[in-house]
């Protein structure tokens, strides 16, 4: 078994290796080539900060890290950790681990940060050992695009909705309950604008309320409301306006806080129930 750098691996590898390793995960992966390339760029993957075991040259296991700021710190994001079915109870994944710690600190990394399934208990037992802590916890709501059932009313006076070209984010992040995850973050969004768009409800010309959606996915990484702008309906009319304008095959919440009981309610509201949650893990160097 050899433990090597991602750096200048073609993607299609890593999409072949990717593949094999989440064919039987608690949430089957089935990515294209072309999505998995998305995801990693709007994760911020580099890839000399990520590894591969292989064996007689093929990826039987691997590590997709990003990296950028989070609080303030340089952060290594963990995007992937898998290993094929046929390599695994060989403790793959710890020597991965073992190779990329001293990688990271060496590009100044200081703290690693990653998300995972709370079923999936040996890779949280993975994780700990390495000495990573949770510090929150995440839920996952989705329902195909045509099942999603919202009815907005009139809008309140005032309000008018249009697209949100260029969001100030300063002032957008005072509407959070709670911090988005790495790959919600206003970081992630930045890195693959293109392909997001941004739905706002404005009062005298100023934002009030903003959702968030990937075109082609219909994954919803940011949605908020001004505190003193809530239950007048201007999420569910948000919602309603930017899944007709961009017809998703599904709609996706990721990564919503647990502790965040007004997103609850709302998702609730509109018939959704949660799926596999998650912990957030850091380990700091």
């Amino acid at each position: 078994m050899k433990i090597r750098s991602l750096e200048n691996v073609p993607i299609e590898d890593i999409h072949r290796a990717f593949t094999r390793a989440f064919s039987d995960y608690v949430e089957p992966f089935n990515l294209t080539v072309k999505q998995l390339q998305h995801t990693l760029q709007r994760c911020g993957y580099r890839d000399y900060l990520s590894f591969a075991a292989l064996s007689e040259g093929e990826i039987v296991g691997f590590t997709l890290n990003g990296s950028g700021q989070w609080n303030g710190k340089s952060t290594a994001y963990d995007t992937g950790t898998g290993v094929q079915k046929s390599h695994r109870k060989q403790g793959i994944a710890s020597q991965i681990f073992e190779v990329s710690l001293p990688v990271l600190k060496a590009h100044g990394i200081s703290q690693y940060l990653l998300e995972v399934i709370k079923a999936n208990t040996k890779a949280v037992d993975l994780y700990r050992k390495f000495g990573f802590l949770i510090t929150r916890e995440f839920d996952y709501w989705a329902c195909p695009g045509d099942a999603l059932r919202v009815q907005s009313g009139p809008l309140p006076e005032g309000i008018t909705i249009r697209p949100l070209e260029d969001p100030d984010w300063s002032l957008l992040c005072r509407f959070w309950d709670f911090q988005p995850s790495w790959q919600n973050s206003v970081d992630s969004i930045t890195r693959v604008r293109s392909s997001i768009s941004i739905l706002g409800a404005f009062y005298n010309d100023v934002p009030v309320a903003y959702f968030c959606m990937e075109e082609g996915t219909g994954d919803i990484p940011q949605m908020a409301v001004r505190p003193e702008f809530r239950h007048q309906g201007l999420a569910v009319v948000l919602l309603e306006q930017i899944t007709h304008l961009l017809n998703p095959p599904e709609i996706r919440f990721t990564n919503t806080c647990l502790d965040s009981q007004p997103t609850r309610n709302f998702l609730l509201n509109l018939g959704l129930e949660p799926g596999h949650g998650q912990y957030e893990m850091i380990l700091e160097f």
